[in-house]
């Protein structure tokens, strides 16, 4: 019996390249940015690297590709481990539920018979205009970044995208989870474009060991967040 490799994957999902690909990476983003719950941001971390797998078969060997999407797996698994040894975001040891409770009852804000998080509100607020400037900038400007194929324009959608979502996370994610998930959507914006400028595995080799580092550093400051109270940082 033959089991299917990574390779038939992509041929399968290969209906999936191109602006789908595209649209489905910046929708993972703002899922990012919005979500309230751990397991939700870390699942669309993880569809975003699948997604972006489709998008760098079109520039890349595939063996290529497909590293990229097993670099994107081992980081949605290390912080999905990292998640996990926090208890998915309880409070950190030096916060009573009392003083949570507090806090979340004056960051709320009525709206109808509704009562919503402030912040939540905020972020979809942010989400929303950011997006809305993505998509103007790669509509209208065109060209906006250099040496990137004009038979590929959703390749700019994307990596602008990325990186203005990230920028995005990394503000209002006041937690290292959401802020590292920021840097890491940046990168991987920049690691697209740089794609397309130059194929050397080297060069590819390193941008990944930086994810991988990068994605270990998140987890050392989670856990030493939820570990470890404030007065001894």
């Amino acid at each position: 019996m033959n089991f299917p490799t990574i390779f038939d994957w992509l041929e399968r999902f290969a209906f999936l390249r191109g602006y789908p690909a595209a649209l489905g990476v910046l929708a993972t983003a703002v899922i990012i940015v919005l979500a309230w719950e751990w397991r939700l941001a870390i699942l669309a971390l993880a569809a975003q690297y699948l997604l972006l797998g489709l998008l760098y078969v079109d520039m890349l060997d595939p063996r290529l590709a497909v590293a990229k999407v097993l670099v994107g797996l081992f980081i949605g698994i290390i912080l999905a481990i990292t998640a996990g040894q926090v208890s998915w975001g309880r409070l950190p040891v030096d916060v009573l539920p009392q003083e949570a409770a507090q806090i979340r009852a004056e960051q709320r804000v009525q709206v109808g018979p509704l009562a919503v998080p402030l912040s939540g509100l905020l972020r979809l607020a942010a989400a929303a205009i950011m997006a809305l400037v993505v998509w103007t900038l790669t509509r209208e400007a065109g060209g906006m970044l250099p040496l990137l194929p004009d038979a590929a324009p959703y390749f700019e959608l994307v990596v602008v995208g990325l990186m203005a979502f990230g920028l995005l996370a990394l503000a209002v994610g006041p937690e290292p989870l959401r802020a590292g998930m920021g840097v890491m959507m940046f990168l991987a914006g920049f690691e697209l474009y740089y794609s397309v400028l130059t194929q050397s595995a080297a060069v590819l080799a390193a941008l990944a060991a930086l994810n991988l580092l990068i994605a270990v550093a998140v987890s050392y400051l989670v856990q030493r967040r939820y570990a470890i109270p404030a007065l001894l940082d």
